[in-house]
């Protein structure tokens, strides 16, 4: 068998190989599509059906989702496309739903200076979902500073109280069951010791369990203005001036938030 005989047979080997495996490939990036009367649609693999009452669609992050005949307007398979994060259109399930969205957090912020109170409180924020992964809204809260490290100025210790009015934005990364997001409040802190600009960034998990409802956990960096700045020299307890005024240092803090959103 000369060269080019061998040399023609790989080519043709070749092709007929490279076309099994597109054909492969395309059966494999099938997928089943539900599409809704009312524009949305579902990607993925039904798992149960049920003629003249629903039917369950298991999307790529493996959530299920039960979609009812009466809000079916055709059922396709396409070409497979991998599952959005940021952008595209919002979709029926456990991700955020496009409209109002309302949040109550439970918070505790640890100190990460030597100046800083440890302090607790709570926070709700409202406001409107404009895309599946945007959300802006404004909120209030409430917190409480356990005076333990400046008893020897005041004779005892004391708590006071925060209430920070605050503008927020959020970013949903994935419009699933399980996302990760990014968030931050910016604003302002009325209150008798600790007053003024607030700047509250964090990241964190939201866990879908419904539509509307879900449960979120996050970890963030809390700082806040505060007239309450002593050094301990020689054993007594003075605040820090800077050219005979009083300084006001901000506090510096890790903050922990867990909450429900509805």
């Amino acid at each position: 068998m000369n060269m080019t005989k061998k040399l023609t047979m790989l080519l043709m080997a070749v092709l007929l190989m490279g076309g099994m495996t597109a054909q492969a490939q395309d059966k494999q990036e099938k997928q089943e599509v539900v599409k809704l009367k009312n524009g949305h649609q579902v990607r993925g693999k039904i798992v149960t059906y049920a003629p003249l009452d629903s039917l369950v669609i298991q999307e790529d992050d493996g959530t299920l989702q039960t979609i009812y005949w009466d809000n079916i307007k055709q059922i396709t398979k396409e070409k497979w496309k991998p599952q959005q994060t940021m952008g595209g259109d919002f979709t029926p399930g456990m991700g955020p739903q496009k409209g109002y969205r309302g949040f109550v957090d439970l918070e505790y912020y640890l100190s990460i200076d030597a100046i800083s109170e440890d302090h607790f409180g709570f926070s709700t924020v409202h406001g409107y979902q404009f895309k599946p992964w945007l959300f802006v809204g404004a909120g209030a809260g409430m917190k409480i500073s356990h005076n333990k490290h400046f008893k020897e100025t005041r004779g005892k210790k004391e708590d006071f109280f925060m209430f920070p009015v605050f503008a927020d934005i959020r970013f949903d990364l994935l419009k699933s069951k399980y996302s990760p997001y990014l968030d931050c409040r910016i604003g302002y802190t009325l209150g008798d010791k600790a007053f003024g600009i607030m700047f509250n960034p964090s990241m964190g998990c939201r866990i879908g369990l419904t539509d509307k409802l879900a449960i979120n956990a996050s970890l963030g960096y809390s700082t806040q203005s505060t007239d309450i700045v002593v050094y301990a020299v020689h054993n007594t307890a003075i605040r820090h001036t800077k050219d005979g005024n009083w300084q006001n240092n901000p506090y510096h803090c890790l903050s922990f938030k867990l909450g429900v959103e509805f």
